[in-house]
């Protein structure tokens, strides 16, 4: 869904703005993006894998991060890296993105992930918790919102596959 930011945004710059309901509590959805064995375990899109030797960071405000996802298919790598800008376990994270060459080189725009995590009254049953990601600016005119879109909608079903294997049987 795309997502206008009030402030500051330019009427030709779109937000990707998505929401899941995730089945786990916000710790454990904090720790899949930033404990490096975990994230490896569902980042990417359908028919790519991010291999644990792929990726690298410093995890703290202002640290830097590298990952390669490879194309299962074709062994085609694609690089991107950034900066965090906001660590606040367990409610958000932000980090910026861009496509790099293997090197660190840029190789397209940079843009700002942000991921907020909010518990969800689920009752007597497992812990849900709301998921709020939000990435930009994209051109409004280009159309490539869209598959970044899909891209993540892959990623996050395979993470909340994730989830629901490390929390087990009900």
């Amino acid at each position: 869904m795309r997502d206008q930011f009030p402030d500051g945004v330019l009427p030709d710059e779109d937000f990707l703005h998505m929401v899941r309901d995730l089945p786990s509590g916000p710790t454990a959805i904090y720790e899949a993006w930033m404990d490096l064995a975990r994230i490896t375990s569902w980042w990417g899109a359908a028919g790519f894998i991010v291999p644990p030797d792929r990726i690298s960071a410093h995890q703290h405000v202002g640290g830097d991060y590298q990952a390669c996802m490879v194309n299962t298919a074709t062994g085609d790598e694609l690089w991107w890296g950034g900066e965090y800008l906001v660590l606040d376990p367990p409610h958000r994270l932000e980090v910026t993105q861009q496509w790099q060459q293997s090197d660190g080189a840029p190789a397209g725009p940079k843009r700002v992930i942000r991921i907020e995590l909010h518990p969800m009254d689920a009752g007597e049953g497992a812990p849900v918790t709301r998921m709020t990601f939000r990435e930009g600016p994209f051109a409004a005119a280009d159309g490539e919102i869209e598959g970044y879109e899909s891209g993540w909608n892959e990623s996050f079903n395979r993470l909340a596959g994730y989830l629901a294997r490390q929390r087990g049987p009900e």
